[in-house]
């Protein structure tokens, strides 16, 4: 590669911008990997430094991303989730004409906490599905995220959440109710290092936590949910209404 040592750019933002140019020109897509360390340091006859510095710099404007133990990546390009939206994830997925997919880690009925009880206006202490998960686009984990039902509305909900199927459906198609609007508090924070093995990103990553709270035709909150996502993979936005 043609790096100039005589120009007064350091060679770290010369290898920045021929890594930038080569994604922007398709050369590395969007979820693929970049070449390691040791294979750049040969394609650009520089020093390790060099190379690391090139690629913190790419991660930091979000051009990359890196997997702990995997490599790094180009970023996914980001998916737009409309922040007034009532879709759960599996029709969030279906929008994007993906299949979606989800793993259970956690599924276990506790009794709820007064925060718990207070957003789902039920008593303290009444049972409580608490459900975490980790939902997948593409094979790479997007969200990470813990719901709550009340069991005294949705008894034995427990038994019928065991794959992939639509929470939204199982609640619509079993217990007569649908989802029709929702309240979102959206956060920053950094990602601990639970959230970054889920994630797949690294310790402190700037993620979204949104805690939604969904609501019946009656206007009844009957879901509770937190997730997580890193912020270099979304877009939320809001579109007016029409």
């Amino acid at each position: 590669m043609n790096l100039n040592p005589s120009t007064p750019q350091p060679l770290y933002m010369q290898i920045r911008q021929m890594l930038k140019n080569d994604i922007q020109q398709g050369k590395y897509k969007p979820d693929e990997q970049i070449p390691t360390e040791a294979e750049l340091c040969e394609i650009y006859n520089v020093s390790r430094i060099t190379i690391r510095k090139a690629i913190e710099e790419l991660v930091k404007d979000g051009t990359l991303t890196r997997i702990p133990r995997r490599g790094t990546y180009v970023t996914s390009k980001k998916f737009h989730n409309e922040l007034i939206s009532v879709s759960g994830f599996s029709e969030f997925s279906h929008q994007l004409g993906m299949t979606p997919n989800s793993r259970i880690l956690k599924s276990e009925v506790i009794p709820a906490t007064e925060e718990i009880a207070e957003y789902l206006k039920v008593e303290e202490g009444s049972p409580i599905l608490e459900l975490e998960r980790l939902m997948y686009v593409n094979d790479r984990p997007l969200f990470y995220d813990i719901a709550h039902f009340s069991l005294i509305r949705f008894p034995d909900l427990e038994k019928k959440i065991v794959g992939n199927e639509s929470t939204y459906k199982i609640l619509l198609n079993d217990y007569q109710t649908e989802i029709v609007s929702n309240d979102k508090i959206i956060d920053v924070i950094g990602a601990t290092k639970d959230y970054a093995k889920w994630l797949e990103c690294d310790i402190g990553a700037n993620l979204f936590k949104i805690l939604k709270i969904s609501f019946n035709l009656a206007d009844e909150p009957v879901h509770l949910s937190t997730f997580m996502c890193e912020t270099n993979k979304v877009k939320l936005t809001v579109h007016r209404a029409k």
